[in-house]
C-alpha cells in the first residue's frame, strides 16, 4: 500500500489539506493519515484520508526533555509511526509546508532493505551536530518493518525523553541513523537547506511561506494553486487519468 502521513496542530490544518491535495494530484497514493489533536476534522475529507487524534499520547510526558509546549508532541510522535500505524509497512512522511509539483511515485520504490529511512541531505545547512551528513526529515520514506525489527522506535523515544534536541525528531534520526539510511535526490525535497533544482518534485517551504527573500525560492504559485483547488477538482483530474489508483 502506498501510504503517507502528515501531522499538525489546529493552526496547521489548512496547510495539511493543501499539501495532501498536491500529493494526491502528483502520485498514486492509496492512503493518507492525518495526525491531529481533535476527534473530528473541521472539513470533509475524501474517504482515503484517515484522521487520528493523538492529543492523548503517553509516549512523551510533559516533564520530558523535548516537551517544550503542549503542541511539540506532534513532532515527537513522528518517531512513533510503528505503533500509531500498526498495519503499515512503509510510509512517506511529509511536512505540512511541502507541496508536490511532479509525480513522486518512485519514492515508494526506493530500496530500503535493511534501512530505516530515505531522505534528502541538508547540503546547504551549516548545522552538522553528528558529523558531515545531516538529513532533512520533512520528506522521508520510513521502513516501519525494519524500524520495528531493530526496535529503533523504542531507542528514539528514550533519547527524546532524555536529551534536549533543537530539531526534535530530525535530530534523533540523524543521531542514530549510522548506515541505516538512503540518500534521495534534491528534487524530492527542494528547500533552502537541501538545495535547488530545475525540476523539483516536492517543494519544501520550510517556514518561508512566501519564499520572497531569494529569487530562486519563487515557488509561491505552487502553494497558491493547490490551496485554491477543491477536493472535487483534484479528484476529478485524477479520475480522468487512467494511471490513478484512487
Amino acid at each position: 500500500m502506498k501510504a503517507a502521513v502528515y501531522s499538525g496542530t489546529r493552526n496547521l490544518y489548512q496547510d495539511m489539506v493543501t499539501a495532501a491535495k498536491s500529493l494526491v494530484a502528483n502520485s498514486s497514493v492509496e492512503k493518507i493519515y492525518f495526525l491531529i489533536e481533535d476527534n473530528t476534522f473541521p472539513e470533509e475529507l475524501p474517504p482515503f484520508i484517515e484522521t487520528l487524534n493523538v492529543s492523548g499520547q503517553t509516549y512523551f510526558p510533559r516533564k520530558s526533555a523535548n516537551f517544550k509546549s503542549p503542541f511539540s508532541y506532534m513532532a515527537l510522535l513522528r518517531v512513533c509511526y510503528t505503533d500509531l500505524l500498526p498495519n503499515v509497512d512503509k510510509v512517506l512522511q511529509l511536512d505540512v509546508d511541502t507541496v508536490c509539483v511532479d509525480n513522486i511515485d518512485e519514492l515508494w520504490n526506493v530500496d530500503l532493505t535493511g534501512k530505516w529511512f530515505a531522505a534528502v541531505e541538508e547540503k546547504l545547512s551549516t548545522y552538522k551536530p553528528f558529523g558531515a551528513l545531516y538529513y532533512n526529515i520533512g520528506v522521508a520514506m520510513f521502513n516501519l518493518n525494519q524500524i520495528r525489527e531493530d526496535k529503533a522506535d523504542e531507542l528514539l523515544i528514550r533519547y527524546l525523553n532524555t536529551i534536549n534536541t533543537p530539531y526534535i525528531d530530525q535530530d534523533a534520526w540523524n543521531r542514530h541513523m549510522a548506515e541505516r539510511h538512503v540518500g534521495l535526490p534534491i528534487r524530492y525535497n527542494e528547500s533552502f537547506v537541501t538545495g535547488f533544482t530545475d525540476n523539483p518534485a516536492i517543494v519544501h517551504y520550510a517556514g518561508f511561506k512566501d519564499w520572497h527573500e531569494n529569487p530562486r525560492l519563487s515557488r509561491r504559485e505552487y502553494h497558491r494553486h493547490y490551496k485554491e483547488l477543491s477536493w472535487e477538482d483534484v479528484l476529478s483530474a485524477k479520475h480522468s487519468d487512467s494511471s490513478t489508483d484512487i
